[in-house]
């Protein structure tokens, strides 16, 4: 267990104190007495049994349990999380410093990149994967938009061109099994369209059409420079997806829309102040009802 305001612990020792001078305050009585008459039939009220001390027991005990609260306490617990989300797949070879778009294709796409994500729910994952000479996932599908930036800030250039390899290792970031009739995931692939690797891009974006994931194809280039627009169109077609040229990147705002939700079991770290919050509130109510459910009039 852990805390995230850990110096709240401190007020518990208050309620100790508390404790101490309640229990000298019960132990504390007088031993002398005086005889009255008639007094008798009260005696039956006087009890020393546990019972007489639970309402006292449930309001320490709801105290103690509202003062950790305030510490913040977490625990490690096993939660539901959809591993769906959307995989950019952007080029970072050599030929992105091409200038036929403006600045370059790489800070355009860049802008573009950033410019989508904004515009998707905060809750649906995204992650990175980059791809030259061959492919990596440079950002795993997370909800952290801070990480996602810094992933695009730090981008570099280097080595050739093959938009399949970026196309395996997103692949290969998204759930292999998902529910049947689930989407695991959508590829978005920033690319002249380019590949010189030998593999074959249409069988590639059949497999992603296979597992149901489509792949919408960004155009980052303009005609007599490096570009093969048809095949990026072909490999979108294949899989159900959409191709757009780098200015309408943003029109792909919707693009969450295909995804499913594929869920797992993991431990996360997770703040249970609210559950003592709550135990504490019942806790003070049992407390509360018992001391007038043995409340006696005489």
């Amino acid at each position: 267990m852990g805390f995230l305001a850990p110096w709240n612990l401190l007020s518990l020792l208050v309620l100790v104190l508390l404790a101490v001078l309640y229990w000298r305050m019960q132990s504390g009585r007088s031993s002398s007495y005086v005889w009255y008459p008639g007094i008798g039939p009260m005696g039956h009220v006087v009890q020393n049994s546990i019972w007489v001390y639970l309402p006292a027991i449930g309001f320490f005990l709801a105290l103690v349990a509202a003062l950790i609260a305030t510490a913040r306490p977490t625990l490690r617990l096993m939660m539901p999380e959809n591993l769906a989300g959307v995989i950019l797949a952007i080029e970072n070879g050599w030929s992105m410093r091409q200038t036929d778009i403006t600045p370059n294709r790489m800070v355009a796409t860049q802008m573009a990149a950033k410019a989508l994500v904004e515009k998707l729910p905060k809750h649906i994952k995204v992650g990175v994967a980059t791809f030259s000479g061959y492919g990596t996932l440079l950002l795993p599908p997370t909800t952290d938009r801070a990480a996602f930036r810094s992933a695009i800030d730090s981008l570099d250039l280097g080595g050739g061109f093959s938009f399949t390899y970026g196309l395996l290792a997103a692949l290969e970031a998204l759930p292999e099994s998902p529910p049947e009739g689930m989407s695991p995931g959508v590829i978005v692939l920033f690319s002249h369209g380019h590949d010189v690797s030998g593999n074959d891009p249409l069988k590639i974006a059949e497999e992603a059409r296979r597992r149901g994931i489509k792949v919408h194809a960004i155009g980052v280039g303009t005609h007599g420079h490096n570009f093969d627009e048809e095949m990026l169109k072909k490999v979108a077609d294949r899989t159900g997806g959409r191709y757009y040229p780098i200015f309408s990147a943003s029109d792909l705002s919707k693009v969450h829309t295909d995804l499913g939700r594929v869920l797992a079991w993991r431990p996360q770290t997770t703040e249970i102040s609210g559950i003592l919050s709550l135990l504490a509130a019942l806790v003070l109510g049992f407390s509360m009802g018992w001391s007038a459910l043995r409340r006696r009039v005489i």
